[in-house]
C-alpha cells in the first residue's frame, strides 16, 4: 500500500501525533509522511496492509530508537536477573 493510498484512507495526520505530515518530495525531512507498520515483522508481526499508517519521519524515527532503547533495558535486566540468580546458588546454606 502506497502513501497516497494510507493518506486516502486515514487522512493527511501522522498515526502517532496528530499533526499534519509533508508529503512533498524529498521524503527525508522530520515532518516527511513515511509508513509506519504498527506490527513490527522482526517482532513477530505479520507483514499486512492493515498494520500500515502514516507518521512523520520524525515520530516513526524516535518510536523506533524508544523500542530499541526498552529492549536494551530489558536485556540487561534480565543479564542482572541471571547474575543474581547464579551467586544466590553459590551462596553457602544457613
Amino acid at each position: 500500500m502506497s502513501i497516497q493510498n494510507l493518506r486516502a484512507t486515514f487522512g493527511p495526520n501522522c498515526h502517532w501525533c496528530g499533526l499534519p505530515m509533508d508529503f512533498d518530495e524529498p521524503r527525508e525531512r522530520d515532518a516527511s509522511a513515511t509508513i509506519e507498520h504498527l506490527n513490527d515483522a522482526t517482532l513477530g508481526g505479520v507483514r499486512k496492509q492493515r498494520h500500515r499508517r502514516l507518521a512523520h519521519q520524525l515520530c516513526n524515527r524516535t518510536r523506533n530508537e524508544y523500542r530499541l532503547q526498552a529492549e536494551r533495558q530489558f536485556a540487561h535486566w534480565v543479564e542482572t536477573r541471571v547474575a543474581e540468580a547464579a551467586a544466590r546458588r553459590k551462596e553457602p546454606a544457613a
